[in-house]
């Protein structure tokens, strides 16, 4: 690495430090290689982002140069200073001095702390050169690297808290509910799930859910931002009841045919007054007031796919399936 050319980038450090030796000791990658031979390296390059606030710590492998310009053969380089760092973050090395070798040896330092302030900083390391005559190694002018290591602190972002609410909690089979998010700390995705719910989940952040059968059911949300995610379940949040008033003989009275069905059914029921029809995905497709104890729908413009009838009789409501093929 010529002019202690480091392509490094990391992310996270603000003063000035004196570069210590690493208690416990690192340890360095034994796969790292140069990318050209003499130029040196640190690794991995770039390392993962540090957050304001977070505790960070990242081993580096290091291959130091083996040349630099305009200068006699260098033995070995030393880190003596590293300026720049964020508040909160420190810098060390595996040893005082790092050897050219052949084969290459490996050293490493580590980056750890908790940095205190979001920002860009620009760090400067402060590197002498040992020049090597016969079995002595003498320092030379030392270099400063001010340009190649750039430390980027993100700002912290709390995670969500999730929660949620409906427009009701207690419904007839057939009918919907309407929930809406009400996470904090701005989440950015969301994943429902709905017990006995049509969809059973929905990536929407205020989705509007149908429930055909009878029952009690849990509610699941999980909120996620760049923070992290939080999840919270409500069990048993919605009563799904029974249509009132139409129970025992009176189902005798209520006839859907012919089922399978093709281009038309007919409803019958005493008492008859609306008829809705609703796909598995909770939308009603077909809806009509009724005139009489008996109406015949053309139902062709229709795809083939299972459907939910729900009849309205003065009596009540109730939810009845059919095919159409």
């Amino acid at each position: 690495m010529k002019h202690v050319i480091f392509t490094f980038f990391i992310l996270a450090f603000s003063y000035m430090l004196n570069a210590q030796i690493c208690n416990p000791p690192c340890t360095p990658d034994p796969s790292v290689n140069e990318n050209i031979p003499g130029n040196g390296i640190f690794s991995p390059l770039p390392l993962p982002p540090a957050i304001e606030g977070v505790y960070y710590e990242e081993s580096i492998t290091i291959i130091p140069p083996s040349t630099y310009s305009g200068l006699p053969v260098i033995v070995a380089i030393q880190v003596d200073e590293v300026n720049g760092l964020p508040e909160g973050m420190a810098w060390c090395k595996s040893q005082e001095k790092f050897d050219v070798t052949s084969p290459l040896t490996r050293y490493c330092a580590q980056l750890k702390g908790t940095p205190t302030t979001p920002g860009d900083y620009q760090l400067s390391l402060k590197i002498t050169p040992y020049i090597g005559y016969g079995s002595l190694q003498v320092p030379s002018d030392p270099i400063y690297d001010d340009t190649s290591l750039l430390v980027i602190v993100l700002p912290h972002i709390d995670a969500p808290v999730a929660d949620f609410s409906a427009n009701t909690t207690n419904i007839d089979a057939g009918q919907q509910v309407q929930f809406t998010d009400l996470s904090s700390n701005n989440p950015t995705t969301w994943a429902w799930t709905f017990q006995g719910g049509t969809p059973p989940a929905s990536s929407q952040q205020n989705p509007t859910i149908s429930y055909m059968t009878p029952g009690t059911y849990d509610v699941s949300l999980t909120a996620t931002n760049e923070g992290g995610e939080n999840n919270t379940v409500k069990t048993g949040y919605i009563t799904v009841n029974d249509p009132t008033g139409i129970y025992g003989e009176s189902l005798d009275f209520i006839k859907i045919y012919p089922n399978p069905a093709y281009d038309n059914i007919t409803v019958e029921a005493i008492g008859l007054e609306a008829i809705s029809i609703i796909d598995v995905l909770g939308k009603i497709v077909y809806t009509t007031e009724a005139n009489s104890d008996k109406e015949s729908i053309d139902i062709s413009k229709l795809q083939k796919a299972n459907y939910f009838v729900k009849v309205k009789t003065n009596s009540g409501e109730i939810v009845k399936t059919i095919s159409i093929k």
